[in-house]
């Protein structure tokens, strides 16, 4: 934990940060501090220097040009490492060599300094996520935060994926795990996190003060039972620390986590994305946006001119480590400006054997025999491969699916959980599994993510409305296949889709719930149980189609109650009562969904 007593953010007053020196000048010439307290409620007009501490002035000692380099990425979600044929192939000890050999190449250099920074979204979504735990009481280790900070990671953004096991689990990684600050300067409300986040950072690097300031994406965020957290808009929160900081700063830097723009299809992206931000910012303001959240690779080619929007670089270097990307910032006595931005393959690093033998390899020896389970077999069936989940799912009647939403209906219903039925689209089921013996790593590798239940409250008609508008979202062979947020239901939603001439003409038709015609259940009032991401990644089809194929409805702007169960664990409770996913565990079809052929 970076402060010896967390403060409570509330109790500084209005207006105003508190300046904490967290560590002097180190080998590589950097003083480290934090700004501590609220930038949401309004303009920031004092900062307040703590004991210890003081403003630092601007160094009229350097020798001018200064060059300073940003090493930057986003979105590792925890590939540590590479899972392959081969073996197990480095990602983040390659980071980590490169990082020290910066480091030692500038050391002694008094114009050269380097600061490395991840623009959030640290874990969640590979095998490390184990160690996790659901709660604080299960965790054993946040694999990435532990690598990062031995690895001498100076700063994160906070991730929207960074939540998506609660406040309390994220606090107990930030207390065990973080030697670096975590930034995020449009969150309020969260005392479970108070003292262990931050609006900002400020590092002085050999006498160049060097201003970051974190900001989180407000778009899938997973829900807080244990906190009142909320986003604010990060265009208003930057705005109320910019004058502040740029009076004390010879280099402003927004470490992002809002995705690249509103426009962008790759995820949900609220309020703004780092162009908006850019665009709505004096021009100038600030020296980069360094992104994340879209999974963009920026600038492959050098700084683009696209992404250059008010005089504002924006960067962003992909996702899992594919890259790592560097931004060269030039300081001079009165400016400061980006005069080189790259990329580099992280595969193409040298290996660091001896970060990979002291750091990582612990952790997978701590993960293995968790990945090892055995869980019983899987069924010969063409639903189940990889190949088929990434190019049939929202065709077609799938027995992965039928197998999922089944599962899920019984688990729901042991717990007491009044639940009619179950959906979940793919946003939910990221592979398929391999024949033969099942382990828990291979369902894992399905299900990722941090997904909680949510109970849905809907109409007969509103179910009607909901089948027929999926009718149009089905994936259709004259066309390319993208997320549309195509619903698979449980064994007792039975219906047809007869798909027309155009996929505006589409209908679901002879529509059943439990046996009996839907035309006869509209007054009827149903629970269904869906995972808390369903149809969220449909959001950028739905944008450009919804007024064409007047779509009205989609599962996640409906009252629901989140039970807080996370869908991996009750998937894997049913896999291990019924011995793997087969057959007669419910991985079948059954004609629950008929889709027409286009013509019939």
């Amino acid at each position: 934990m970076l402060l010896n007593r967390p403060r409570d953010f509330y109790a500084i007053p209005a207006g105003a940060l508190w300046l904490t020196r967290i560590a002097p000048a180190d080998a590589d010439g950097v003083e480290r501090f934090l700004f501590v307290g609220d930038a949401t409620a309004g303009p920031i007009t004092q900062i307040i220097p703590d004991a210890g501490a003081a403003l630092p002035t601007k160094c009229l000692e350097i020798d001018y040009p200064f060059r300073l380099k940003i090493v930057h990425f986003n979105d590792l979600h925890g590939h540590l490492v590479h899972f392959g044929r081969g073996g197990v192939q480095p990602i983040f000890a390659r980071m980590a060599g490169y990082f020290d050999a910066l480091r030692r190449q500038f050391r002694s250099h008094p114009q050269r300094g380097a600061l490395v920074l991840s623009a959030g979204d640290d874990s969640v979504g590979n095998v490390f996520d184990a160690l996790l735990g659901y709660d604080p009481d299960s965790f054993q280790a946040h694999a990435a935060y532990r690598l990062y900070s031995a690895a001498g990671v100076d700063a994160c953004a906070m991730g929207n994926h960074d939540l998506d096991l609660g406040v309390r689990l994220l606090a107990k990684a930030l207390m065990t795990d973080a030697a670096f600050p975590l930034l995020t300067a449009n969150l309020a409300g969260c005392s479970w996190l108070s003292g262990m986040y931050f609006p900002a950072a400020l590092f002085v690097v050999k006498g160049v003060r060097v201003a970051v300031i974190g900001l989180t994406t407000p778009a899938q965020i997973a829900p807080q039972p244990d906190s009142t957290l909320h986003f604010v808009h990060p265009v208003g929160a930057v705005e109320n620390l910019l004058p502040a900081l740029r009076a004390i700063s010879d280099v402003v830097i927004v470490l992002s986590h809002l995705g690249y723009s509103l426009a962008s299809s790759s995820a949900s992206v609220l309020a703004a994305g780092d162009r908006e931000l850019a665009a709505a910012l004096p021009p100038g303001a600030v020296h980069v946006i360094i992104g994340g959240h879209t999974h963009h690779a920026l600038n492959e080619q050098g700084l683009s001119p696209h992404n250059v929007v008010n005089g504002i670089p924006i960067v962003q270097a992909g996702k899992q480590g594919e890259f790592l990307g560097e931004v060269d910032i030039t300081v001079g006595r009165r400016w400061a400006a980006v005069t080189n931005v790259q990329l580099l393959a992280t595969a193409r690093l040298p290996d660091n054997d001896a970060f990979e033998q002291q750091h990582v390899q612990p952790l997978l020896k701590q993960v293995e025999p968790l990945f090892a389970e055995p869980l019983g077999v899987v069924a010969d069936h063409r639903d189940l491969n990889s190949d088929n989940v990434r190019n049939e799912l929202a065709a077609h009647e799938s027995a992965l699916c039928n197998f999922i939403t089944d599962a899920l209906l019984e688990r729901c219903r042991l717990a007491g959980e009044p639940v009619d039925f179950v959906a979940i689209d793919a946003s939910c089921i990221a592979s398929g599994l391999p024949l033969g013996p099942l382990t828990f790593g291979d369902w894992f590798r399905v299900t990722p993510y941090a997904d909680t239940i949510q109970l849905c409250t809907l109409s007969g008609r509103q179910l009607e409305q909901l089948l027929q508008e999926n009718a149009r979202r089905a994936d259709r062979p004259d066309e390319a296949h993208i997320e549309r947020g195509f619903l698979h239901f449980s064994r007792n939603v039975r219906y047809r889709i007869v798909p027309g001439a155009r996929r505006c003409d589409a209908q679901a038709v002879d529509i059943t719930v439990d046996g009996q015609p839907l035309a006869e259940q509209l007054d009827r009032t149903f629970v269904m149980a869906c995972p808390s991401f369903t149809q969220a990644l449909a959001n950028p089809w739905e944008q450009t189609a919804r007024d064409d194929l007047q779509l009205a409805l989609n599962a996640a702007a409906l009252p629901k109650r989140d039970t807080h169960r996370f869908v991996r664990n009750e998937l894997l409770a049913f896999i291990r009562a019924h011995g793997g996913v087969t057959a007669e565990s419910g991985a079948r079809r059954d004609g629950r969904l008929v889709v027409e052929e286009i013509g019939d």
